[in-house]
């Protein structure tokens, strides 16, 4: 029988017109693995994962076929699933692809009813895709609105006296940190994955704008609060107090820009502005950023949100080097994600250093160390 020839895109389509038995193939059942909003959650095939939960198949939407492990921060297509079950090369998982499909011994008109089915996943997909960017830029100028109505000048409210519980006195630094902002009262909703259980209400907030290489805005970072009567601020008592609205996948929260320069001094430019040679310190979270700040306020420093960001955050080519501020995580995973994103910013031509705190488990604690012992040494 004469092969028939199919290009590579051609066998993507007719794989994600079979998804779910091709994510279930690739990415088998395990303890703990199931389905949610459209994606299969189980165990990455391709590493010793123990635990349900940071790996996921895309099943329906835009990206079928696509996959996700934010414990590493690792990602593909289809194609990428199947190398990262059976292992080898891409053109070993192709033939693995084909043989899947049966294309390899199909008669021409079981083929040509593979095509056409492919073709159909392939029309749903476009719609899909459009309604997606729809949502996405919905959510965007809904995250944007929501920045906008926080109250610019923190001092003197609840995020003032959190960042200062946490060794932050943003009062003592030379100009105002401008991506975030003090919401009084933000609704609150989070859905347990488990149970089902919805936990509503409102707490005050510290908010956060994200945006990407070109300045544009694309997400709001949220931190719910709780106010104590001896005027202490924490993070409220929720399940998850802190959550992003938006994509913020590549942007980051640009915290601190440096020094102040100039006669009449201010802050330096910002970041899609910044001069050739630029050293940018890239954390995990805005406390560990901002205590990089306390420490040093000549750093250029941003906040990725998640470790797996961290890698992602576009930079501008002016950008030479970067600094990771990286917790004192030890575990297997996490060091996965931080060694990817290290690579990462080298692929993009940068030097790359990283910066752990010498006790605690992240900079933030180091820093409240710090300051505990010398509040100890003063009494």
């Amino acid at each position: 029988m004469t092969r028939t020839t199919h290009s590579i895109e051609q066998i993507k389509d007719m794989l994600i017109a079979r998804i779910d038995q091709v994510a279930e193939h690739y990415a088998p059942p395990a303890p703990g693995s199931h389905h949610n909003h459209g994606k299969w959650f189980t165990l990455n095939p391709g590493r010793p994962d123990k635990s349900v939960g940071s790996f996921y198949v895309e099943l329906s939407g835009q990206r079928p076929g696509s996959w996700r492990d934010h414990a590493t921060g690792d990602y593909g297509d289809v194609l990428d699933l199947i190398r990262l079950s059976q292992g080898g090369s891409m053109v070993d998982a192709i033939k693995e692809a084909r043989a899947f499909l049966g294309l390899t011994d199909l008669d021409p008109a079981a083929i040509r009813a593979r095509e056409r089915a492919a073709q159909e996943a392939k029309a749903r997909r476009a719609a899909a895709t459009r309604d997606q960017a729809e949502k996405i830029e919905k959510a965007r100028r809904y995250a944007h609105r929501l920045w906008l109505s926080g109250q610019a000048q923190i001092i003197g409210t609840p995020v003032e006296r959190y960042l200062r519980g946490r060794g932050i006195e943003v009062a003592a630094l030379a100009y105002p940190v401008r991506a975030l902002r003090y919401i009084p009262l933000l609704p609150y909703r989070h859905m347990d994955p488990e149970t089902g259980e919805v936990i509503e209400g409102k707490w005050p907030a510290m908010v956060a704008g994200a945006t990407d290489a070109a300045g544009t805005f694309r997400a709001c970072h949220r931190t719910w609060l709780a106010l104590h009567p001896d005027g202490r601020v924490t993070k409220a008592p929720v399940p998850v107090a802190k959550k992003v609205v938006g994509n913020i996948g590549g942007a980051s929260i640009n915290l601190w820009r440096g020094t102040a320069t100039g006669p009449r001094g201010g802050a330096p430019a910002p970041l899609k502005d910044c001069p050739p040679g630029t050293h940018v310190y890239i954390s995990e979270g805005i406390e560990d950023a901002l205590s990089a700040v306390t420490i040093d306020a000549s750093l250029r420093v941003l906040a990725a949100y998640s470790l797996g960001n961290m890698g992602q955050v576009k930079l501008p080519d002016a950008v030479s080097d970067v600094t990771l501020i990286a917790d004192n995580d030890l575990g297997a995973e996490a060091q996965a994600a931080l060694q990817r994103a290290i690579e990462r910013h080298q692929q993009a031509g940068r030097r790359v250093r990283v910066w752990k705190s010498s006790e605690g488990k992240d900079l933030n604690e180091a820093l409240m160390a710090a300051r505990a012992r010398r509040q100890e040494g003063a009494a």
